[in-house]
């Protein structure tokens, strides 16, 4: 019996150390925090400028910025938008301070886009 319990302990130590073995070495990715997905990169002509589609009826070359097609990246960035720094952008806190209403998830999209460096 005694010959029985002291095999079981040496099988039981080499088990433990042969779990502390490691296979792997994992990789961290760029995680949003939230739900553990990784942050899509957020681009101004996929993503932003459907947004401003309809503040082109407004801002359409006589109202700055000119936010009509084909122009509205150029007249945003730099003058209105500080790229990596969405609370320091004009057209951040504009949008935040409730300018025509933005819904709040548009309104964290343009953050994320401005955050992740205004990606044309």
């Amino acid at each position: 019996m005694k010959k029985l319990f002291q095999i079981l302990v040496l099988i039981g130590i080499c088990l433990s150390l042969d779990s502390c073995y490691y296979d792997s070495i994992y990789e961290p990715i760029a995680d949003d925090g939230d739900d553990g997905d990784p942050i899509e990169e957020v681009t101004f002509t996929n993503d932003i400028a459907p947004i401003f589609g309809f503040c082109s009826n407004c801002h359409n070359g006589s109202q700055d910025p000119d936010l009509r097609d084909g122009n509205a990246y150029n007249s945003l960035v730099p003058t209105y938008v500080t790229a990596n720094d969405a609370e320091a952008s004009p057209l951040y806190i504009k949008l935040k301070d409730g300018h025509q209403n933005l819904p709040a998830s548009r309104l964290e999209l343009v953050k994320t886009w401005i955050d992740q460096g205004a990606i044309e």
